[in-house]
């Protein structure tokens, strides 16, 4: 076997008899290690490549076995390491105290060469399968992370070019809520909401808002001025119709949480701080958190964005606009974090992507 594929074993064993059969008994197979006392031990781990797997003798002077043990599970970068432990054979006690700690395996001493390397190459053996299932899950994991990062963007730009865009929207919005989420995370007020799983499915929610416009009819989500009271009424719908579309396929798919907050999005991204959006007319912390976010960077786009009724506004004068509605449009607190972070959406507006223009009645549609 090459040596760059041997596995290393660090022994821990103060004994030099016991020490040197051990030794004797791995040297051909793997790579060793050796340690004289806790303290060297620790003092290798600290230092050096960790090993595959440690044999740690329980009875040694100053620190022993037990003592060791602990330290390397309460050490996050060795807290992993499988341990066999080694102990003399007139301690029963020793192989159940082992096994309650964590350790991996027990061998008694007088060591038989026979059970000593079997019981290693078994626990090697266990080990590498372990990681090749935990490479799999984690690539299953991120495959299927990617599946739906596919399925929000993909749903979400052909029901948006329905109405004449490209995914400009889709996309801008989706740049600027990724920069706003992430200065909202390191928030003191919101750290440790902004969980980085939480924070993953927002970004991957925040594409959905607009879905509800399936259900709206062309004639109105296709016309080229500006809309009527009615079509405005009937505009405002997309809010109802997008959550009832992610609450239908929540019915059938329960375990994917980003879906539970696209719904929270797409139906409440129009509500008001003070009270005055729709549908529901809720006002302050009863609006969702993630449609407070969103309805932030929504508004911005929408005001940079040219209408077929008005021409687009400058970065400056959208900014100001925002800071008007904070209290009343707008979650406060969170108005304050979005004018902290203006040169990084500055940056990203002037690389927007510009696309066909959304022929929408105004900012709140």
């Amino acid at each position: 076997m090459s040596m760059n594929f041997k596995k290393h074993i660090l022994v821990v064993e103060d004994t030099a008899e016991s020490l040197k059969k051990i030794e004797d008994t791995l040297k051909d197979e793997y790579i060793l290690s050796k340690a004289t006392s806790g303290m060297q031990a620790i003092q290798m781990l600290e230092e050096k490549k960790h090993p595959d797997l440690i044999l740690l003798d329980i009875k040694m002077p100053v620190m022993d076995g037990f003592e060791t043990f602990k330290w390397i599970r309460k050490n996050k970068r060795t807290a992993n390491l499988p341990i066999i432990m080694m102990g003399s054979g007139t301690h029963d006690d020793y192989e159940a105290i082992s096994l309650e700690l964590g350790a991996v395996d027990f061998i008694r001493k007088p060591i038989k060469r026979l059970v000593m390397t079997r019981r290693i190459r078994n626990q090697l053996r266990l080990i590498d399968e372990m990681n090749k299932i935990d490479w799999i899950i984690k690539n299953k994991t991120k495959e299927f992370e990617n599946l739906q990062d596919m399925f929000s963007v993909g749903f979400a730009e052909v029901v948006e070019s329905r109405d004449g865009t490209t995914g400009g929207h889709i996309k801008n919005t989706t740049k600027y809520f990724k920069i706003f989420v992430n200065a909202i995370s390191k928030n003191n007020k919101y750290k440790y909401i902004m969980t980085d799983e939480y924070v993953r499915n927002l970004v991957r929610a925040a594409p959905l808002h607009d879905i509800g416009k399936i259900g709206i009819n062309d004639s109105i989500l296709l016309k080229g001025e500006s809309l009527s009271d009615k079509e405005f009424e009937q505009m405002k719908k997309h809010t109802i119709i997008g959550g009832e579309v992610l609450q239908n396929v929540l019915k059938g798919i329960k375990d994917i949480n980003f879906l539970s907050i696209a719904k929270d999005m797409a139906l409440f991204h129009h509500e008001r701080w003070n009270g005055t959006g729709y549908s529901l007319g809720l006002s302050g912390e009863e609006i969702p958190l993630c449609a407070r976010i969103l309805s932030v960077v929504d508004v911005y786009d929408a005001l940079t964005a040219k209408r077929p009724y008005k021409e687009p506004f400058a970065h400056e004068q959208a900014f100001k606009i925002i800071l008007e509605g904070s209290g009343t449009f707008f979650d406060p607190s969170l108005v304050e974090i979005f004018l902290g972070i203006e040169d990084e959406i500055y940056k990203c507006y002037i690389e927007r992507e510009e696309g066909p223009i959304i022929t929408l009645k105004e900012i709140d549609e």
